[in-house]
């Protein structure tokens, strides 16, 4: 079984999650720029990690499987 696949499956599914809480924080109108950038900057950092994690996984992978 491929491990990195569900990882990378699992990590999707939480960008989506956080894409979507981000849209929402960006359509809601009573929020001006500064309490937007306030509500988003958390979210866009826990994607970073999400992305760096799963590129992390990848690379494990990738030098396991050339050790073989």
């Amino acid at each position: 079984m491929d491990i990195t696949k569900a990882y990378e499956e699992c990590m999707q599914r939480l960008l989506d999650e956080l894409e979507k809480e981000f849209m929402k924080i960006l359509a809601n109108p009573k929020l001006d720029k500064k309490a937007k950038n306030l509500r988003t900057k958390p979210l866009v950092t826990k994607k970073q990690i999400l992305l760096n994690t799963l590129e992390a996984l990848k690379l494990v992978d990738r030098s396991s499987n050339e050790e073989k």
